[in-house]
C-alpha cells in the first residue's frame, strides 16, 4: 500500500477552525473506487498549522502528499512541502487550490514541487493516483503541470461539466476521525456546504468569475447527506460556498431542510451565504426562513462600489440606489441585520468617488454594518492579469496575511503573503491611506454607534448631510493633536507604513484578544476602553454643530450612556427629551424635532466583565446586532 497524506491547514479563529472540505472532497471521490482502495492508504489529513517538524515526524514513508492552497496557508504549505522533500526525496509533492496560478510559475520557482493541479481537483486527483499506481506517463491527465526529463509539461486546461457523481466527504466518513479525536475536543468545528458550482457573473476581483459559468448542481441526496452529517455531529457553523445562493428554485428546499435539521438536532447554529443577485424576493424569503430558525448571521446587501465607471471596469452591475434602500428597509422591518461591503481601490475609483459612494449607502439606510475591504489581488482573477495591472496602473504591496480573529503569531515566517492594491492611476497612495483611515473612523463612529445618535439628529432634524458632518468632524479632529488624534495615529501608523512596504497589515492588542483584530475593531475598543477621555474631548468638537445647547447636552448624555463597556452596571436614567421615541423609527419615519418631555429609562448592564469577553461577544459576534449598545427600557410613571 502506498501512503497518501493531504494537507489543508486552516487558520485557528479563536477556538474555531474549518474542517478541510476541499481535501475531503477529493479524497471522497478517489476512495470510492476499489482500485484506489487496493493501492493506497489515506493516512491523514492535516488541517491545522502545526509545527512543521512535528508534522513530518508523524508521516510514515509518504508516497504522495497533496496540498490544498489558499491565501491563508500557501506559504506554510511551501515550507512544509520543502521539508517533506528533504526527508523523503522520492515522495511526490503536488499543489492545487485557488492560490495556484494557472501557469508554471510555482514549478519554476520551487524545485521541490513535482506536480501542480489546476482548478477543481476531484477527477484530476483520482486520475493522478490511477496513473501513478501503474507508473504510466501523466501526459494524458488534463489540468496538471509536471516535470519530465527536466522539462515542464503543462497539459490542456479543461473544466468539469458534471458534478453529480461527486460523493459527500461528510457522509463518506472522511472527517469522522477528526471530529471524534479527543485531541481536538477543545476545538469548535465549522463546515463548508456546496450545493452547486459555477457563477454567471464576471467580477474582475473574484475567483468565481474564472470558473464554469453555468451552474452545476450536486444531487439533493449529497446535499442532504452533508447537512445530516453536520447536524448529527454538532457542527456549529455552515459557510455556504455557493456563489449565488437563492438563484436556483431548489435553494428554498435546501434552506427548509437545514432549518428542520436544526430543530431536530439543535445544530447547526448559524449559516452564512453569498446571496444571489437580482433575486430579491427569493433571497428575502430564504433569509426570513433562516431567521425564523435562528440560523441567520446577517444578510449581505453588497455593492463593492457605487461608481458607474468602476462597475464597468470590473464587470459588475449593481442594483439602483432606490432598490438598495428598499432592500435595507425590508430587512429592517422584520428585524434582520444587514451588512454592506465596499472594496477600496478598484480600477477607476478615486478618493472622492469612493467616499461619496460610502456616504450614499449611509444615506440610503445602511447604518449598522459597513465593511470596507482593501482590494486583494487573487490568482486566477482578471485583476491578477498583467493586462489589467498595466491598463489601470495598479500598484500592490504584500503583507503577511493576518486574518481577523486568527490567533496572533509573533514569528509568522510561514504566513501567506496577501497582495493588496495601494494605488491605481486614479487613486494615489496618499489618497488610498486617507480613504482607508477616514472610512475606518466612519465605521467606528457610525456603524459601531459611537456617535451615530448625534449624526441621526443632525441629519433628520437639522438636515445636515452625513458626509458633511463626518467630514467636518474628521478634519477638526485631525487638526488637534489630542487624545483622539493620538489614538487614531497609533492604529493608523501601521497602515501608513504598510502602504510604503515597511510593515504588515494588521492590528493587535493583547488586552482585547490573543487574535488579530480589524482596524475598525481595534480603534473602537481603544476609544471605549478610554471612554471618559474620548467623550470629554469629542464633546468640544461636536458642540459647534448645535445651536440649542440644552438639546445638545441632553442628546450627548444619551449617546454617552448608550455605549456598553465591560462591567457596566444597570441604572435608571432621566432625560429632558424623549429620545427613546425619537430614535425608535428615525430611519424610516419623519421626526422633525424631539419632544421635550422628562423621560426615565432603565439602562441594561453588560454581562461581560473583561475586555476579551467583550471583544468576543459584542464585537466579533455581536456587531451586526449592535451588541455594543446598552438596552434602554422606558420606566412607566
Amino acid at each position: 500500500m502506498k501512503n497518501v497524506y493531504l494537507i489543508q491547514p486552516n487558520n485557528l479563529l479563536s477556538n474555531e477552525i474549518f474542517l478541510p472540505y476541499a481535501a475531503g472532497a477529493i479524497a471522497a471521490y478517489a476512495w470510492q473506487f476499489e482500485e484506489i482502495q487496493r493501492e493506497y492508504a489515506l493516512c491523514d489529513i492535516f488541517f491545522m498549522k502545526e509545527d512543521i517538524e512535528r508534522v513530518v515526524e508523524r508521516m510514515d514513508n509518504p508516497f504522495f502528499v497533496g496540498f490544498s492552497c489558499y491565501m491563508w496557508n500557501v506559504n506554510y504549505n511551501l515550507s512544509l512541502a520543502q521539508r517533506i522533500k528533504e526527508k523523503y526525496p522520492q515522495c511526490i509533492i503536488a499543489l492545487g487550490g485557488p492560490q495556484i496560478p494557472d501557469d508554471t510559475e510555482y514549478m519554476e520557482q520551487y524545485p521541490f514541487i513535482d506536480l501542480l493541479m489546476y482548478g477543481e481537483g476531484e477527477i484530476t486527483f483520482y486520475r493522478l493516483l490511477q496513473e501513478l499506481a501503474a507508473e504510466k506517463n501523466l501526459s494524458g491527465i488534463d489540468n496538471i503541470c509536471f516535470r519530465q526529463n527536466d522539462t515542464l509539461c503543462k497539459t490542456p486546461r479543461t473544466y468539469n461539466r458534471d458534478v453529480s457523481t461527486f460523493p459527500s466527504p461528510y457522509a463518506a466518513g472522511v472527517f469522522d476521525d477528526i471530529v471524534n479525536n479527543p485531541a481536538y475536543a477543545h476545538l469548535a468545528f465549522s463546515s463548508v456546504l456546496e450545493t452547486n458550482r459555477g457563477c454567471p457573473y464576471q467580477c474582475a476581483y473574484c475567483y468565481w468569475a474564472g470558473t464554469v459559468k453555468n451552474f452545476r448542481q450536486f444531487t439533493m441526496e449529497k446535499v442532504k447527506a452533508d447537512i445530516d452529517w453536520i447536524a448529527t455531529h454538532k457542527i456549529t457553523y455552515i459557510l455556504c460556498a455557493d456563489s449565488n445562493f437563492g438563484i436556483l428554485p431548489r435553494d428554498m428546499e435546501i434552506t427548509e431542510y437545514i432549518v428542520a435539521q436544526k430543530q431536530k438536532f439543535g445544530y447547526p447554529k448559524k449559516m452564512e451565504t453569498s446571496s444571489a443577485k437580482n433575486k430579491e424576493e427569493t433571497v428575502f424569503a430564504i433569509n426570513k426562513k433562516l431567521q425564523s430558525g435562528g440560523l441567520n448571521c446577517g444578510i449581505s446587501v453588497a455593492v463593492q462600489s457605487m461608481s458607474p465607471v468602476v462597475l464597468k471596469n470590473i464587470g459588475r452591475e449593481n442594483i439602483s440606489i432606490d432598490n438598495f434602500s428598499q432592500q435595507l428597509k425590508k430587512y429592517r422591518d422584520v428585524g434582520m441585520a444587514t451588512y454592506t461591503d465596499f472594496i477600496l481601490a478598484l480600477p477607476g475609483e478615486t478618493y472622492e468617488s469612493f467616499m461619496h459612494g460610502v456616504f450614499e449607502a449611509i444615506e440610503a439606510g445602511q447604518h449598522s454594518s459597513l465593511n470596507i475591504h482593501p482590494c486583494e489581488v487573487l490568482p486566477n482573477t482578471r485583476l491578477y492579469s498583467h493586462e489589467m495591472r498595466e491598463k489601470f496602473g495598479i500598484l500592490t504591496v504584500c503583507s503577511t496575511l493576518c486574518q481577523a480573529r486568527s490567533v496572533y503569531v509573533e514569528d509568522n515566517a510561514s504566513g501567506t503573503r496577501s497582495e493588496i492594491i495601494v494605488a491605481t492611476d486614479t487613486m494615489s497612495r496618499e489618497d488610498w491611506v486617507h480613504a482607508l483611515c477616514f472610512s475606518i473612523v466612519l465605521q467606528v463612529f457610525h456603524s459601531f454607534s459611537l456617535l451615530r445618535y448625534i449624526a441621526f439628529y443632525l441629519r433628520k432634524t437639522e438636515d445636515f448631510l452625513y458626509e458633511d458632518f463626518y467630514t467636518a468632524l474628521y478634519e477638526r479632529i485631525r487638526t488637534n493633536n489630542a487624545f483622539i488624534q493620538k489614538t487614531m495615529d497609533k492604529v493608523f501608523e501601521r497602515i501608513v507604513l504598510f502602504s510604503q512596504g515597511k510593515s504588515d497589515f494588521y492590528y493587535f492588542n493583547k488586552t482585547f484578544s490573543d487574535s488579530y483584530l480589524d482596524f475598525k475593531e481595534g480603534l473602537f475598543l481603544s476609544f471605549i476602553q478610554n471612554k471618559e477621555q474620548f467623550f470629554a474631548e469629542i464633546k468640544d468638537y461636536l458642540a459647534p454643530f448645535f445651536t440649542d445647547r440644552e438639546v445638545f447636552e441632553d442628546l450627548f448624555r444619551y449617546q454617552y450612556k448608550k455605549m456598553k463597556y465591560p462591567g457596566c452596571q444597570p441604572e435608571e436614567l432621566q432625560f429632558r427629551y424623549d429620545w427613546q421615541s425619537y430614535f425608535e423609527g428615525i430611519i424610516d419615519k419623519e421626526h422633525p424635532v424631539p419632544q421635550k418631555k422628562d423621560i426615565r429609562v432603565f439602562a441594561g448592564a453588560c454581562a461581560e466583565q473583561t475586555w476579551r469577553e467583550y471583544t468576543r461577544n459584542n464585537i466579533w459576534y455581536g456587531k451586526r446586532e449592535q451588541k455594543m449598545l446598552r438596552t434602554f427600557t422606558r420606566v412607566q410613571d
